[in-house]
């Protein structure tokens, strides 16, 4: 008892550590807890999909390049039509996760044209890389992945610095690898004509978006019908530095 009611320095520097790092633990957890939506994500990817399936959302428009040179802008791309878009995110040079992306978006294609929902969803890769990605490296690899470009379109980002901003908007996270090349989280995005983003989907579970999308395409006003407001996220709309 002498030592609690007279404690010596090292005891007391002990307590001085506990009493810190319990701080520290409870400060961690209550960040923890509000990065994950009250427990209810454990990763920034899946809170960024619960946010968008609560509330769908507008994206900014932003300028992009198509394989056959032509410059437009990404709102351009989604309005003709009135289609809804699953959207991906790709680099041409991607031998990894780009590769089974287009796989799934080869096995899209041909559903949607077995289907004949040619004119209802559409299918649009965005390369994130448009220093490598030319329109003739788009072009090549519209080749390769045997596109129809009635269903299937691939772009590129006009401005460099867009970069950034698009990736936001969507919740991709890339990083720089070896060779030049890139890490990323891949994902079908389920996008409305009028540039709403209202599902992220795995890509493993390509046949239920497709599904999705084709339900979308047949209500009467998509992309608008059922969504209360639109709150355009700060970030999509701000300009990078």
């Amino acid at each position: 008892m002498a030592l609690l009611s007279n404690p010596t320095p090292d005891s007391a520097a002990l307590v001085k550590t506990f009493a810190a790092t319990t701080a520290v633990l409870i400060a961690g957890l209550a960040l923890l807890w509000t990065a994950t939506g009250g427990g209810q994500a454990f990763t920034t990817e899946n809170l960024r999909r619960q946010q968008v399936a609560s509330q769908p959302q507008r994206i900014a428009t932003f300028d992009v390049t198509l394989a056959d040179g032509k410059q437009t802008n990404l709102n351009a791309v989604l309005a003709p039509g009135g289609k809804v878009w699953l959207l991906d995110f790709v680099y041409t040079r991607c031998q990894t996760v780009c590769s089974s992306l287009g796989s799934i978006y080869q096995q899209l294609q041909t559903q949607i044209e077995a289907r004949g929902l040619q004119g209802k969803v559409g299918l649009l890769s965005i390369s994130f890389d448009p220093q490598n990605d030319t329109a003739q490296a788009l072009a090549a690899y519209a080749r390769r992945m045997q596109m129809n470009p009635a269903v299937w379109q691939v772009v590129t980002l006009t401005d460099w610095h867009d970069r950034r901003r698009l990736l936001d908007a969507f919740g991709i996270m890339v990083l720089p690898a070896p060779l030049g090349e890139f890490e990323h989280n891949a994902a079908l995005h389920v996008v409305s004509s009028s540039g709403v983003l209202h599902q992220i989907m795995d890509y493993a579970d390509f046949d239920n978006a497709l599904d999705v999308a084709a339900r979308m395409a047949d209500d009467a006003n998509p992309g608008v019908a059922g969504i209360p407001a639109l709150s355009p996220l700060s970030d999509i709309t701000a300009k990078a530095p």
